[in-house]
């Protein structure tokens, strides 16, 4: 009789104690979320923290958590909180959770990763019309950022092309200039070389000339002497 009223008290007891924690959590949940409905994201983050910590198999709570941290900048934090909710088979915020990771990745400028997010959501939930609205924007964007980017390597290539060409150009007025210059020196040197000949040529002229005046001269002395005549 005694041990039967025991394990009677025993479930009582462990009754009260579940409903005691069932409400503590409730409570500090309600809290965090009047906390988030006012904007006051900073309080509400420890509300929905000290929950978390307390009962870290309740995947609703890390959602929560997620959310403020997502409000407050802490993108990391709430990426972590996000991930760690949907780690659980029976958490029933899944798109929710997939569309705010999505969110997350956007801020982040990963839309590759931010459009997957946004598909995952879809996928645990067709109706989800702000995942839908999301995914589409991203895709608009990423196709924008295709564009720019193709846009930008186009002109990288035209701008290289141009620069390619005029280092071409350069080049061949270098060349050219180096031809004329080489065919200037050329003929110069043909000129100079027509003048040196010319000057040898008149050189040996006037050698010629002077030694046949000397002979001349040299003759009339030798008809001076055979003939006696001195003036």
């Amino acid at each position: 009789m005694k041990i039967g009223l025991i394990i009677i008290l025993l479930i009582i007891s462990c009754s009260l104690y579940s409903e005691f924690l069932t409400y503590d959590k409730v409570f500090t949940n309600l809290k965090g979320i009047k906390y988030y409905d006012n904007e006051n994201f900073e309080d509400s983050e420890k509300k929905f923290i000290e929950n978390s910590v307390n009962y870290p198999k309740d995947s609703q709570l890390h959602f929560n958590q997620g959310n403020a941290q997502y409000k407050n900048g802490k993108f990391e934090e709430a990426e972590n909180a996000y991930s760690i909710a949907l780690r659980d088979k029976n958490f029933k915020d899944k798109s929710k959770a997939y569309q705010n990771l999505g969110n997350v990745k956007f801020q982040q400028k990963d839309l590759k990763n931010a459009i997957n997010n946004y598909r995952n959501a879809l996928i645990e939930d067709p109706a989800n019309e702000d995942a839908r609205y999301n995914y589409e924007l991203t895709a608009r964007l990423m196709n924008r950022q295709q564009q720019q980017k193709q846009q930008s390597k186009d002109d990288k290539e035209k701008k290289d092309e141009q620069k390619e060409q005029q280092q071409q150009d350069q080049q061949q007025k270098e060349e050219k200039k180096e031809k004329e210059q080489e065919q200037q020196m050329k003929e110069q040197q043909k000129k100079d070389q027509k003048k040196e000949d010319a000057e040898k040529m008149l050189k040996a002229l006037l050698q010629k000339e002077k030694e046949e005046m000397k002979k001349e001269k040299a003759k009339l002395n030798i008809d001076k002497a055979k003939k006696g005549k001195y003036w």
